[in-house]
């Protein structure tokens, strides 16, 4: 998922919520490349039922010194580790286009940098 930061800009409270949909019923997914509206509407209506997990989390205000970007992310992140997903930066757009090349050389270097680390940590218990 991702966020608009101009929500995140104005001040104020965010009370977040995490949904998570359980797709053992019916999936409430529409993937808009696979499915026409009308597709997706007739599978939503036929469907045995629509079963999803609901959390509130506690409101959050933004810290002293923080951007509104970061901010977002802080709430992006409850989020996803309430929902038990994995936190990226990007959204679902990539079903219609390839991830940019800043986005996957970034997750590349902290693939690297684990595993380093953790290459270093083996050889230093295996000593």
């Amino acid at each position: 998922m991702q966020f608009k930061k101009g929500t995140f800009e104005v001040g104020g409270t965010i009370y977040p919520v995490a949904i998570k949909y359980d797709p053992r019923f019916g999936d409430a997914f529409w993937n808009s490349s696979e499915y026409s509206m009308m597709s997706y509407v007739i599978m939503m209506m036929t469907s045995w039922a629509i079963v999803c997990d609901v959390w509130y989390l506690p409101p959050m205000t933004i810290r002293q010194g923080e951007t509104s970007i970061d901010f977002a992310n802080r709430v992006k992140a409850e989020i996803a580790r309430q929902g038990g997903l994995v936190d990226l930066i990007w959204d679902g757009g990539l079903k219609r286009s390839a991830v940019k090349k800043e986005w996957r050389e970034q997750y590349q270097q902290e693939f690297s940098r684990r595993l380093r680390l953790h290459s270093a940590s083996s050889i230093r218990r295996s000593k």
